[in-house]
């Protein structure tokens, strides 16, 4: 693979509420994360919950409660829901369209990212990774990382350990999300932020923390920001939607470019 997932994702700098309650406002959607505080009463009407089960399934316009991993919702009445404590969440959004998957190492072995691509109408306008567990970490056996990672780059997943936002992008570029797609990252690691999160590794809790995505259908309603980067992204140039990739990945502030 000719870029680095590291290189092009963008971590968000987010101010999160009491117990891990946050709105990321973001072009044509807003992203709600709801850690150990729980949603408040009517919070989640509208939003469509999955069954998780830590497979590959993908619905088309669901319910609701239906056994799977990922769900991609037409229009804007509904919004695609997750529950996490350690693995991740992805949100993806498109024209006409607010897709979902739940990310633990069983769903990436079993190729849940590439299959969301495969299921998208259209290309997506970006792509946002939810809060979850850090490489550093997210200890694993060999067989789990040989699982995840058959034919993925292995830069970034040291022995003993896996970054699934990482193999999370490099499965979704493999099946062929364009190199210039903005990617955003929540960069709390829900293992790390007992404070904040929810996490079956810290102490074995079946509690969740709850993301999701309702459409405002209101894609410019974020100005640019010209100082947020000025690091020029690796590879070809190239465009979309009439952004350069650097201008493109620069429209939420405020933001961090790893580096």
């Amino acid at each position: 693979m000719g870029r680095s997932s590291r290189k092009m994702m963008t971590s968000l700098d987010i101010e999160y509420g009491p117990g891990g309650r946050a709105d990321l406002r973001l072009p044509g959607g807003t992203l709600s994360i709801r850690g150990i505080s729980g949603p408040t009463p009517g919070e989640t009407d509208g939003v469509v919950f999955l069954s998780q089960v830590h497979g590959s399934l993908i619905l088309q316009d669901p319910s609701g409660g239906e056994e799977a991993d990922g769900l991609v919702v037409s229009g804007g009445r509904l919004s695609p829901g997750l529950r996490v404590a350690d693995c991740l969440p992805v949100f993806i959004l498109g024209s006409g369209y607010r897709a979902a998957f739940h990310a633990g190492w069983r769903g990436l072995a079993s190729g849940i990212a590439g299959r969301m691509i495969g299921m998208l109408p259209a290309a997506p306008d970006w792509v946002l990774l939810g809060p979850c567990i850090c490489g550093d970490c997210y200890e694993v056996g060999p067989d789990v990382r040989r699982a995840v990672l058959k034919g993925l780059p292995e830069e970034g997943h040291p022995p003993g350990r896996l970054d699934l936002a990482r193999a999370a992008i490099d499965g979704m570029l493999d099946a062929g999300l364009a190199p210039c797609t903005r990617i955003f990252r929540v960069r709390e690691c829900t293992r790390c932020r007992g404070d904040l999160f929810h996490s079956h590794r810290a102490d074995g809790t079946r509690a969740r923390n709850l993301v999701w995505l309702t459409d405002t259908g209101a894609r410019g309603e974020v100005a640019l920001d010209s100082g947020a980067c000025n690091i020029p992204l690796p590879g070809d140039p190239c465009t979309h939607n009439g952004y350069s990739c650097c201008t493109y990945n620069c429209l939420l502030s405020p933001i961090r470019r790893d580096q």
